[in-house]
């Protein structure tokens, strides 16, 4: 009996996969440490072209497009910084720390240059989305589980990564 030949890919395993953030060009990737779960939702709504006398539609067409990214994140205790508020460990972020006040949103907007999605065992983006925003921010915490942080961004678009 033959075996299926998986020696020239290797399934993504969710603890290789990390989420990197691009503010801006001039400011490093931010790594967002400590996710226990993320995922994105392409939305491309359609609408149906009915002609009375046939069965179905004509033809269906593309009529708005949405890209939501929900991120549950373990919430950390306060980062240890040293005398000058840098932090002592890795580069690492909780995706709470990049979640600004009201004010701070309502005057700058909460806007990212890019998300994405990195396999850091194998040095491979799954999935890469441009155009972000941050659209609800929350915290669930139950009795006898970790604190965790929720969010929601929203994309313009997820970028094409064929090669």
């Amino acid at each position: 009996m033959a075996t299926n030949n998986v020696t020239t890919q290797i399934i993504a395993s969710g603890a290789n996969v990390i989420m990197r953030i691009g503010v801006d060009s001039d400011t490093p990737d931010k790594h967002i440490g400590l996710a226990s779960n993320v995922s994105y939702t392409e939305n491309f709504q359609l609408q149906k072209a009915n002609v009375i006398g046939y069965l179905g539609p004509v033809s269906i067409d593309p009529a708005d497009y949405s890209c939501e990214i929900t991120i549950g994140s373990f919430v950390p205790a306060k980062r240890k910084m040293d005398a000058n508020d840098t932090p002592l460990d890795s580069t690492e972020y909780g995706i709470g720390e990049l979640i600004p006040s009201r004010s701070t949103a309502l005057d700058n907007g909460v806007k990212f240059q890019y998300v994405d999605f990195y396999n850091k065992k194998t040095d491979v983006v799954l999935a890469a989305f441009s155009g972000v925003v941050v659209a609800s921010a929350g915290m669930d915490v139950q009795g006898n589980a970790y604190a965790k942080s929720n969010v929601q961004l929203w994309a313009l678009e997820r970028i094409d990564l064929k090669e």
